[in-house]
């Protein structure tokens, strides 16, 4: 059985791009495309390794970018759960996929940063593989059938679970999933960490996955900032001067303003890509086939809620720097209230008692 593996490996890039002009384009041509010259090394692997292995490689403008190593392979469905779970062992040449990948991202933000809008202080170190496995020949007749009587090697393709023989019925039928697929002879199926398509349309349905992912990583990236500046909000506000310390009120609602005004350069940029991430498949919109895939693969990696959580976390931060400087303006303004009519109070003593020496 022929089939080709594609290896995802998203990363943050921590900066908010714009890809105009022509310095832009030549970097995206660039890194976008490329073979492998240095041979791919698959670990205890059954499977015939073609020799046209590549490296494709995306930049989104939304922050993320995107290394795919596509790999040719041929062999049975048992050998691609094997390979599944040994995906992270994968070497090119001598360099491990893991540090191969990190060398390259490296790579590419150090290229990216002339086109940055904006940069964020922090950067998602995280770094994950999520792995296609695509049967190149698509699978002749019904897919039910194909599925009911492969459903432990898929299951063991989509975990990664080398002894997937040995999973017991009662986990592969509480973990079964659906598929995706539109026609009765196409295969979608799709966990958190990996894929089985089978389809016609399995180019764009693998971009389809891609930009989820992408933007799955992107949402990832901006609830770790929003963490970040969560944990940043409440040391400020347990910093906060007690009301008889007034002299250090205008030195706290000056940083508390300058860290909302940070947090609201962030916010922007955020709120932008979040409401303005372009679905760059032209095919989809136009058809209800890959349409109906989109929306499913969304809610595969929890998009919609992912977005609440984060704007949940913005509204919360917002709040919070707007309260703190209210409090802390409002009290400022009553302790200079309660000094002018201690000094009014005083002079008007001072006057009632000098009026009483002299006419002594």
């Amino acid at each position: 059985m022929k089939s080709r593996i594609h290896i995802l490996y998203p990363f943050d890039l921590g900066l908010e791009v714009d890809f105009k002009g022509r310095d832009a384009a030549e970097f995206l041509k660039s890194i976008s495309q490329r073979k492998i010259n240095t041979p791919v090394m698959l670990p205890e692997s059954t499977v015939k390794l073609y020799a046209d292995s590549e490296i494709l490689t995306s930049v989104y403008k939304f922050g993320v970018g995107l290394i795919q190593i596509k790999l040719s392979i041929e062999g049975e469905l048992g050998d691609l759960a094997k390979q599944s779970f040994l995906i992270e062992r994968v070497r090119v040449g001598k360099t491990p996929l893991l540090s191969y990948c990190r060398s390259l991202t490296e790579s590419i933000i150090s290229r990216a940063e002339k086109f940055a809008v904006h940069r964020y202080d922090m950067r998602l170190p995280d770094a994950e593989l999520f792995v296609i496995t695509e049967a190149a020949e698509t699978i002749a007749g019904v897919a039910s059938k194909f599925i009911d009587e492969n459903k432990r090697v898929i299951f063991g393709i989509l975990s990664g679970e080398q002894d997937y023989n040995l999973i017991s019925h009662d986990i592969i039928k509480r973990e079964e999933q659906t598929n995706l697929g539109y026609y009765e002879n196409e295969i979608i199926f799709i966990k958190r960490f990996g894929a089985f398509v089978s389809s016609s349309d399995s180019d764009t349905i693998i971009e389809t996955i891609k930009l989820a992912l992408c933007q799955f990583w992107s949402l990832k990236s901006y609830n770790f900032i929003m963490d970040k500046e969560l944990d940043n909000a409440l040391m400020l506000l347990e910093e906060m001067p007690p009301y008889y310390k007034f002299w250090r009120m205008p030195q706290a609602y000056h940083r508390f303003s300058e860290e909302a005004l940070d947090f609201d350069k962030d916010k922007i940029a955020i709120v932008d890509s979040i409401y303005n991430v372009m679905v760059n498949i032209p095919k989809v919109e136009a058809d209800w086939h890959l349409k109906t895939i989109h929306k499913n693969v969304n809610k595969v990696f929890d998009i919609e809620d992912f977005y609440k959580t984060v704007e949940m976390k913005i509204e919360r931060i917002e709040e919070s720097y707007n309260a703190a400087r209210d409090y802390l303006a409002t009290n400022f303004f009553i302790l200079l209230d309660i000094i002018f009519f201690l000094s009014l109070a005083w002079s008007i003593f001072d006057t009632i008692l000098l009026f009483t020496i002299a006419r002594k």
